[in-house]
């Protein structure tokens, strides 16, 4: 394939994950199969709206290899893999979707639907958990890949995988897994905010103005299973690896109280407040509406490994790490 082409793919598939709410930020990553030997990949932490062609990097199928300054997606290996081992797969799509990451985090190991979808089969295999960015991970999707009768599967407490012979395929797969997930969750009752107590209606205006001498922005999150959270939990750890790294090992829940709202935004970019909600910070808007949207996503996830029986966060010493490196180097990148 030419490779302005393949380059110009790969930006929109950007703007198409971004535009349709199926990633936040640049959670996530795109390929395309130049030949046999090479294949160009979305690069790590770079804004999507923004891409250019000098910014989508050229990588060796064989040995993962590339020139420039600029470093390609952290799960290149992951593509390169799937290059080398799938000589019929031309496009690679990895997202953080919603749906699908709800699923990613009930510690299923197969997500049996109960119907054939064209481009899943009737079941989706679940990938084993590991960091992203590592060895690990790729070698479980790898794995995951062989089991699947479909184009997709779900990395666990991580996201999407999505595979296809063109850009049209892939994306076909993406939207066809989303629907599919939904209708899991839709057949199995799973209606995450259906239980909340009765909530008192609290004016948030007065802590938002309380907070506009801070430096940044607010949003404030009233969905039903974040009211819901604020209502019977304590504190959310991370059951998806994007909330370890973006919010932190933990968001806690607070009275409202100004006070004990400001101290716990010193240690995370989100908090709950009893029986309102949580309240979202970001340096600008993008990183507020990340942050919620993801705390949001979290939310679910929590609730829906709860019904199935298994609400178990990613390890805490892993999350920390997570953060870390998201707060030293990852969100830097997309500065630049």
């Amino acid at each position: 394939m030419d490779r302005i082409y393949a380059k110009e793919l790969d930006i929109k598939a950007g703007l198409e994950l971004v535009n349709s709410g199926l990633i936040a930020r640049t959670w996530g990553n795109v390929s395309c199969r130049l030949d046999d030997r090479y294949f160009v990949v979305t690069p790590s932490g770079m804004d999507y709206k923004k891409l250019t062609h000098e910014q989508i990097v050229e990588v060796k199928i064989d040995d993962e290899s590339y020139e420039g300054k600029i470093k390609p997606s952290s799960e290149k290996s992951m593509h390169a893999s799937i290059y080398r081992l799938f000589p019929n797969v031309n496009f690679i799509i990895h997202t953080h979707q919603m749906n699908a990451s709800i699923l990613s985090a009930v510690g299923l190991d197969t997500i049996d639907l109960g119907t054939e979808y064209k481009k899943l089969g009737n079941k989706i295999i679940c990938a084993k958990y590991a960091l992203p960015g590592t060895k690990a991970i790729s070698n479980y999707a790898i794995e995951a890949l062989k089991k699947s009768a479909g184009n997709a599967i779900l990395l666990k407490n991580h996201g999407a995988l999505c595979v296809g012979e063109d850009y049209v395929d892939a994306f076909r797969t993406v939207y066809q897994l989303e629907e599919a997930c939904e209708n899991f969750l839709l057949d199995k009752k799973i209606e995450i905010g259906e239980e909340l107590v009765e909530i008192r209606i609290i004016n948030d205006s007065k802590i938002l103005q309380s907070l506009q001498s801070l430096a940044g922005c607010f949003l404030f999150n009233k969905s039903p299973e974040v009211i819901r959270f604020s209502q019977t939990e304590k504190e959310l750890r991370p059951f998806l690896d994007d909330f370890a790294q973006i919010v932190g090992p933990k968001a806690i829940t607070v009275d409202n109280d100004i006070n004990l709202i400001k101290k716990a935004l010193k240690n995370a970019p989100a908090v709950f407040i009893k029986n309102m909600g949580a309240l979202c910070w970001g340096k600008s808007k993008d990183d507020a509406l990340a942050v919620n949207m993801i705390t949001e996503k979290n939310c679910k996830a929590f609730f829906a490994a709860k019904l199935f029986g298994n609400p178990k966060p990613i390890n805490p010493i892993e999350c920390k790490f997570m953060r870390l490196n998201y707060v030293k180097r990852y969100s830097k990148l997309a500065e630049t």
